[in-house]
């Protein structure tokens, strides 16, 4: 007998197949998706973070170029592994806003930093004026740059940039604007006043009127603002109470040279003092060294002549020293050192206000200055925020701040940029500190 042979069997089964296909799939999706999703998922958190991290970055390399005194723009752009950033930087007067935008692969994450000055000081050019203006003649020149809240006459060179504040404003030589001043070098400082006349200006030229010039007025920057002084009277009254609290500095422990009626004079025999105040003058000459182990406070003038020096002691490593006084100031000889470690200074400072045509400003050498150099060199920062300094003679010095500052007969003032953030033993530091941090939108 034969038997009817089935013919829709495999049908069946190719519909259990079929079907068996599906669930599994059905389950290998549901297992597939979540994983997918979670790679995915890390791989944007990765770019997330990386983006975050690039933007500090960013904000950490500016904060440090400006804590370190080194030259940055107002914005900059860093590349990593084909990512970038860029960061703002804008300035107020006693704030930096650091702003870092990090992008990897479209994700972006932004950093905020204000960087707040210090209590401190901080010389940030090489020479800093005040409403009193700034000359520079004779042969000398600035290696670095300058910012005067009154004019800047000059015709002479400086390799930076040079700013002029105010209204009425002027860099170059009115009186002969056919003896230019040379601002900047290698296509790098600018010139910014209402007015530049008989100037060759490397970078930028900046101004409202120009009159014999290298280059065309950029009006974009209108005219610039006067800026504050390095230091404060908090700073100056911090000095004067670190030296007092150091005592009297007196007889021929200190002062080998001479004492009597509170001068202090120091001669060939060397003296070794400070911190202390000394109530009378300060005498350092006859070839004597002076070492300053502290700040010191004098109440009357200071002079330094006859091949005398003041420097700082080795173990002092990056840190500086200063001489404070009321009175004027005459260093017409020898050298002036810190401990020979970069960062390390010696600052001479004085609230004297005698402005070179000023009655009763009778000490010997001073013209009537209230701060006068005319000869040494050294690392050294003058400073004479109320009066005249005069630098002449062929002096080599790091930074002049002054009301009025005049640097003539072939004088250099050298720039450090460690001047920018001074450390000290005690008393005043300065820079720039963090006020705050945050990530923005």
């Amino acid at each position: 007998m034969k038997q009817k042979i089935k013919t829709n069997g495999g049908a069946a089964m190719l519909i259990m197949v079929v079907f068996f296909l599906f669930i599994s799939l059905a389950i290998i999706s549901g297992l597939v998706s979540p994983s997918v999703r979670e790679v995915q998922s890390v791989a944007e958190n990765l770019n997330s973070k990386k983006s975050y991290f690039l933007s500090e970055s960013g904000a950490e390399d500016a904060m440090y170029r400006i804590l370190a005194g080194k030259n940055i723009g107002t914005s900059e752009t860093i590349t990593l592994d084909s990512n970038t950033t860029t960061t703002n930087i804008t300035t107020t007067v006693n704030q930096k806003e650091i702003i870092s935008l990090g992008s990897v692969k479209n994700f972006q994450r932004k950093v905020d930093m204000i960087l707040q000055e210090g209590a401190g000081v901080g010389f940030n050019y090489g020479i800093q004026s005040g409403n009193g203006g700034f000359i520079l003649d004779g042969g000398s020149k600035i290696i670095g740059n300058v910012y005067s809240n009154g004019n800047i006459q000059a015709n002479n060179k400086i390799t930076g940039t040079a700013i002029a504040a105010g209204g009425a404003s002027f860099i170059g030589d009115n009186a002969n604007p056919n003896d230019p001043v040379t601002i900047g070098t290698s296509g790098v400082g600018d010139a910014w006043a209402y007015k530049v006349v008989g100037a060759n200006v490397a970078g930028n030229l900046y101004c409202q009127v120009k009159a014999n010039t290298n280059k065309v007025c950029n009006t974009s920057k209108g005219i610039p603002p006067a800026i504050d002084m390095p230091f404060t009277d908090e700073n100056i009254n911090e000095w004067k109470a670190e030296g007092t609290a150091g005592g009297i500095i007196t007889g021929a422990t200190n002062c080998h040279g001479g004492y009597s009626g509170g001068n202090c004079h120091v001669d060939w025999a060397n003296a070794t003092f400070g911190p202390g105040k000394i109530t009378g003058n300060l005498v350092v000459d006859g070839g004597g060294t002076l070492t300053l182990t502290g700040t010191i406070y004098v109440m009357g003038t200071i002079t330094v002549s006859g091949g005398g020096s003041i420097k700082l002691p080795s173990n002092f490593n990056q840190y500086s020293a200063t001489i404070v006084t009321d009175g004027q100031v005459v260093l017409s000889g020898g050298s002036y050192t810190g401990s020979g470690a970069p960062g390390s200074y010696l600052f001479v400072v004085t609230t004297n206000t005698c402005s070179g045509s000023s009655s009763g400003c009778g000490l010997s050498g001073s013209n009537n200055n209230a701060l006068t150099v005319t000869a040494g060199s050294g690392a050294i920062a003058v400073c004479a925020q109320s009066g005249k300094v005069a630098l002449s003679g062929g002096i080599t010095i790091n930074s002049a701040t002054g009301k009025t500052i005049s640097v003539t007969g072939g004088s250099t003032v050298s720039y450090d940029q460690g001047l920018a953030s001074p450390e000290f033993q005690s008393g005043p530091s300065g820079g720039w500190g963090l006020a705050g941090w945050k990530e923005t939108n």
